[in-house]
Order: structure tokens, then sequence, then C-alpha cells
């Protein structure tokens, strides 16, 4: 080389054995290891960013679908003061966001009722000013919305009407869903929604 007065005759024993490195070349060899140990580095932080943004995308979807939970409540309101009698079945949307309401049945003695007329007409009722209905499938309730599906103020069919809805073999189901799709179906017979 041009800065060494020695020559290879003139070299230690074990140094002529070992393959010698230029100054280049061990300059290169450590920068090779620190490109490596910084790419290694870089890829552990790219893998831990992904993480904590997959984490944060899940946690904003539940706190977004939490914000606009529907809940809705079946209700049954009636009185009977001997002269009057009065009976009203509604649904009230108690959660924070829209209830998407799907279909309603209704079973009287173990047999599905078609619509109220139906249901009017097998208590042995007939549909007159006294008798309000009200239909909520494929109709959005909006938060603290309340409908009336039924409100009767005739006396001997509103207490038909009490007298069936406390019968175990009556029952009411209903499905709703949120905006995102999720849904519930209710039944009268539990006391929790699926």
């Amino acid at each position: 080389t041009l800065f060494r007065s020695e020559t290879r005759e003139e070299l230690p024993q074990d140094a002529q054995s070992a393959p010698m490195l230029s100054r280049v070349e061990r300059i290169f060899v450590r920068l090779t290891f620190w490109q490596t140990v910084l790419s290694v580095a870089v890829v552990f932080i790219a893998i831990v960013a992904l993480y904590a943004a997959l984490t944060e995308s899940a946690a904003v979807r539940q706190q977004t679908a939490a914000a606009v939970w529907p809940f809705v409540q079946m209700s049954t309101a009636d009185y009977d003061s001997g002269e009057l009698a009065g009976f009203t079945m509604s649904f009230t949307n108690v959660g924070v966001g829209p209830a998407r309401m799907h279909a309603v049945r209704l079973i009287i003695d173990g047999e599905p009722m078609q619509d109220w007329a139906h249901a009017v007409t097998q208590l042995g009722g007939k549909l007159t000013d006294q008798v309000g209905r009200n239909f909520v499938s494929n109709r959005v309730l909006s938060p603290d919305e309340k409908v009336d599906m039924i409100s009767i103020t005739d006396p001997d069919l509103a207490r038909q009407f009490q007298a069936v809805i406390a019968n175990p073999e009556t029952s009411i189901t209903y499905c709703y869903c949120s905006i995102f799709d999720e849904c519930w179906l209710a039944d009268s017979r539990q006391d929790i929604q699926n």
C-alpha cells in the first residue's frame, strides 16, 4: 500500500495468517452493523405503532356504537275504575340513538295475530273510535320517542286486553336495530333482550 513502509515479509507471523481489513472496510462493517440495528428498531416501532392504531380504531368503533345505542322498552298502562277502563301498550326508545323497528309479533293464547284488527276481533271487540292503533314495524324511533301501539278506552275491550296480557300464553316479541345494524330481539316472556 502507499502509506505503509512495511512489506508482507516484515509483518508478524500471526498477522500474516489472518486476513487484513482495510480501514474503509472496517468502517463499512461498523456502518452495516448499525444500519441493521436501526432497521430492527424501526421494524419493532412500526409493529408497536400498528398495534396501537388497531387498538385505538377498535376503541373508537365501540365508543361510536355506544354513542348511538338504542334501547326499546315495551310498557303497558291500564286502569279500571268500575265504569271506566282503559288499556295502552307502548314502545319507548330510552337509548341514546335511533332504533329501527323491524317487526312486532303478538301471540294471544298461543295464536299469532296478523295485526291489531285481528287481535281486537279475537278478543270479541270491534274497531271503533275507542280503539287507537299505531304501527311500529319498519319505523325509526328517535331517542326518548314513545309510540302507543294500541290504546283502548272501551271498558269491556280494555278489560279483555288486561286479562290477555296477564296470560302466560300471550307474548309480544319485537326486533329493533341500531344504525350500525346491530340488532336485538326482545320477548315479553323474558326480562332480557338478546
